[in-house]
């Protein structure tokens, strides 16, 4: 799964490369294609090892390729296309869709959970984004992409595991920014991008979010 992982890192350079050339004002990562291809082998390595070679590690590899291309274009651009996370999201519809057609040792949640969850993805970040914008006029340190990626990530991981996304993601980002308010690496005014932290928290609720729960609920 690593090699799989490796190859379509590499194919999704040319789309990050893409946004880029639309954008070229702003930085590119180094050697973006050299990290692209490792973090993606990682990730699919980890998801194989976890989940063997079923649907839903099938699935779980396209949520993967799509969040990566989107911390590549979100660090680089501060922007969550809607050409990508659009269709990913009616990918993630579908899957959750198909749960109810699927028999049951192959269904690794219900199409409620997957619904239940993009809406907690939607709502939460909806919410937010409203506040941050009454609070911090024109600051706003989230945005709409946000949103429609909180909304994807909580379709991908369904209900419960939606609400570790959120959380981590949240935390993760609050923590890094006073990190970096503390060092005087940032002011109040700098523009931080939300979305590799909710993506982070999004991939650890994809493969460990159920855990979690049990884990939380046993306290």
């Amino acid at each position: 799964m690593a090699l799989i992982g490796a190859g379509v890192g590499t194919l999704l350079n040319p789309l990050a490369e893409a946004i880029h050339h639309e954008r070229p004002d702003s930085p590119a990562i180094p050697r973006r294609e050299i990290w692209l291809a490792a973090v993606t082998a990682v990730l699919f390595g980890l998801n194989g090892a976890l989940f063997g070679m079923t649907l839903h590690s099938a699935s779980n590899c396209i949520y993967i390729a799509v969040l990566v291309v989107l911390t590549a274009t979100d660090i680089e651009h501060r922007l969550i296309p809607n050409r990508i996370i659009l269709p990913a999201i009616l990918f993630a519809l579908a899957v959750g869709v198909l749960m109810d057609l699927m028999i049951h040792p192959m269904a690794w949640m219900t199409w409620k959970a997957a619904l239940l969850g993009g809406a907690v993805g939607l709502v939460f970040f909806t919410v937010a984004y409203g506040l941050a914008a009454v609070i911090y006029p024109g600051k706003i340190g989230l945005g709409m992409g946000d949103v429609t990626l909180a909304t994807f990530m909580g379709l991908a991981v369904g209900f419960p595991s939606a609400v570790v996304a959120v959380v981590l993601g949240v935390l993760l980002g609050g923590l890094v920014s006073v990190l970096l308010l503390l060092t005087r690496r940032v002011t109040m005014r700098t523009a931080i991008p939300y979305g590799p932290f909710l993506i982070l928290g999004g991939l650890v609720a994809m493969f460990w979010g159920a855990a979690i729960i049990k884990w939380y609920l046993r306290m």
